[in-house]
């Protein structure tokens, strides 16, 4: 395989060139791989606009009918991000159970038509845990080389699926570089973010935002995903930007809102952030994330008996959610309100994982609200946990002695 490719000024489309003929601005590469190198290496702002690449394939012309060496011009495109709440590995409903359907195209016979038939089998492996399977119809559909990008965004997968993540990145950065695809970015930017590498992600984002052909919301939901990552990073001018350029594309999204209410917080614009929660709730009242930054909101104003009403309207919400439910006891020993307090962490000890300091806020809410059994009950419950618990111990002898 004998490979070249070349940064270019303007977008006009390239003829086919011999590699004796091309100019000194041409550079060469030895893979598909060194031009994912260099996408990975490059800010997301560098100008160029696409590799020409010069591949030379033996085929066997009994099986393959197209011509042993073309030349393949490859756009180049920044990785887009994936979008929240949709996962990458998507198969039937029915696929732990099902297998590759049959009759199909042989491995070594694959033509461009046969493509989307292998994907679709492969996934099914993949969701059966068949990856060694799956993989091998990815690299029957990369040797020939008909839809590279989709075979290494599918061996990406299975990497992932065996934890071998850096091996995924790799595919998947070499899915992008071989032809621009939201499914390659979308795993890359992904598998970028679980590992912690915001900076890289948000460039791989951006990448895709230039580059794509992405619909208004998907355009949003990368604005999103680059400001989680800069909040993340504690670039806060360059979050506020992305969530504000989110806003613009999807004006009634609760989750940036919310998001970029926190963001204000974090900075002590406390009205800013009141603001931001507000509109959250205002359009989607179930967002229990929000309804917490607006009690935060409150405590911070010092209004403690509204902040107690926002953190049990969370609560009401995701009961699961623990930052409320912290917040809502300590609103309630400050106000002297005891009686939602009680009735919601008794529901919270039963569905979520507890600890002694906990139950014994339990314990306590229990006595003041006169559930003086209850509270006993509680306060051995601590003690069988942890034998030294000296407030636990005091409260279950003020309990016996009254």
């Amino acid at each position: 395989m004998n490979m070249m490719f070349e940064r270019s000024a303007n977008n006009q489309e390239r003829g086919r060139k011999n590699s004796d003929s091309l100019d000194s601005n041409m550079i060469p590469v030895s893979s598909l791989e060194e031009v994912a190198i260099h996408l990975k290496n490059n800010d997301e702002n560098y100008n160029y606009e696409y590799f020409l690449v010069e591949k030379r394939i033996e085929k066997n012309p009994t099986e393959f009918a197209t011509p042993a060496s073309a030349a393949i011009a490859i756009q180049v495109v920044t990785p887009p991000p994936f979008v929240a709440k949709e996962t990458i590995y998507t198969a039937p409903a029915a696929a732990t159970a099902a297998a590759p359907k049959s009759p199909g195209p042989a491995l070594g016979s694959t033509e461009a038509s046969d493509v989307p038939y292998l994907v679709e089998n492969a996934q099914i492996l993949l969701a059966a845990g068949e990856i060694e399977l799956a993989r091998n119809i990815y690299r029957a559909i990369l040797k020939s080389g008909d839809a590279s990008d989709v075979a290494y965004a599918g061996l990406a997968q299975c990497a992932d699926r065996e934890g071998l993540v850096e091996q995924a990145i790799q595919f998947a950065w070499d899915s992008i570089a071989f032809a621009p695809n939201k499914k390659g970015y979308q795993i890359l930017a992904q598998l970028l973010v679980q590992q912690g590498r915001d900076q890289e992600a948000s460039q791989a984002l951006s990448r895709a935002l230039k580059s794509l052909d992405l619909s208004i919301q998907e355009k949003a939901d990368y604005y999103k995903m680059i400001g989680n990552c800069m909040s993340r990073l504690g670039e806060q001018n360059e979050a506020e930007r992305a969530y504000k350029k989110a806003l613009e594309l999807s004006p009634a999204s609760d989750e940036v809102q919310s998001n970029l209410g926190s963001l204000y917080l974090e900075q002590g614009q406390v009205q800013e952030a009141k603001r931001c929660y507000q509109d959250a709730i205002a359009s989607n009242s179930h967002n229990d994330k929000a309804w917490v930054g607006f009690g935060l909101c409150c405590v911070a104003e010092g209004d403690k008996e509204s902040a107690h009403e926002a953190f049990a309207r969370s609560l009401e919400k995701n009961l699961r959610n623990s930052t409320a439910i912290f917040h809502l006891v300590k609103c309630a020993y400050e106000i002297k309100k005891y009686s939602t307090a009680e009735k919601t962490l008794a529901q919270y000890v039963e569905v979520a994982p507890v600890s002694p300091s906990l139950l014994y806020s339990l314990a306590g809410l229990q006595f003041h609200v006169g559930k003086k059994k209850e509270s006993s009950q509680t306060a051995k419950r601590i003690l069988q946990m942890k034998a030294d618990h000296q407030g636990a111990r005091e409260l279950l002898n003020r309990i016996e002695t009254e």
